[in-house]
């Protein structure tokens, strides 16, 4: 007997479901995600060689013409917790969406009482906050609140590293000793020396050894 051969058709998929949970997944990352507020002050640092960009995981502090010192951290939970820490330490009460407000900032230079004010403010308002600086001590680094700053970052970086390496211990997972919160200073290239000093001794005297001065991109001379 003959083969009977079957009708071909060419194949066919339909995308509407495809579709329809692209549009519904960013729908979503719209609606959930908070936009991160722009940086308070530019500053124009120095030249260099080097190619080394900003850590993803920094403790910054920037210091920009006017020796005004400004504070960020990238590592969302260590800047909640050493907020936390620094409101507990000026007596300021704080709630969890406060906590949530200030992770959601960017760089941040004023003293202590005035973050909450900062933070009741819009969004849209805060990029015309006036920003004085955080308070540092050149004779004693312990009566500036820049001291404690980088000294409760230190600690809760120290933690969240040895957390995640006994997890990944236990997890019997490969674990990136490079991972952890790096502490860098950004100054403008017009910033007094001393003032620059004073920032670095105050990196010094919370024992931090190990920090990298931000620097722009020399540009090469053409051949």
């Amino acid at each position: 007997m003959p083969k009977v051969k079957m009708p071909r058709s060419a194949p066919s998929l339909d995308m509407t479901p495809l579709v329809d949970l692209a549009f519904l997944l960013v729908t979503f990352f719209i609606l959930t995600s908070s936009f991160r507020q722009p940086e308070p002050v530019t500053v124009d640092p120095p030249t260099s060689t080097t190619i080394e960009q900003i850590p993803k995981q920094v403790f910054l502090i920037t210091i920009d013409k006017d020796g005004r010192t400004f504070v960020d951290i990238t590592n969302p939970a260590i800047k909640g917790k050493v907020f936390f820490d620094m409101c507990e330490k000026y007596n300021i009460k704080i709630t969890k969406q406060d906590s949530l407000k200030f992770v959601g900032t960017a760089s941040i230079g004023l003293k202590m009482s005035g973050i909450m004010d900062y933070l009741e403010k819009e969004p849209a308002d805060r990029a015309g906050y006036p920003m004085t600086g955080i308070p540092y001590d050149t004779a004693d680094t312990k009566k500036g609140q820049l001291y404690w700053w980088a000294y409760y970052a230190r600690i809760a970086a120290k933690n969240d590293f040895e957390d995640r390496k006994a997890e990944a211990e236990k997890r019997k997972l490969e674990f990136d000793m490079t991972s952890a919160l790096k502490f860098s200073v950004k100054a403008d290239s017009r910033t007094k020396y001393d003032v620059v000093q004073s920032v670095i001794q105050v990196f010094r005297d919370v024992k931090i050894k190990n920090f990298e001065m931000i620097t722009g991109l020399e540009d090469k001379p053409a051949n």
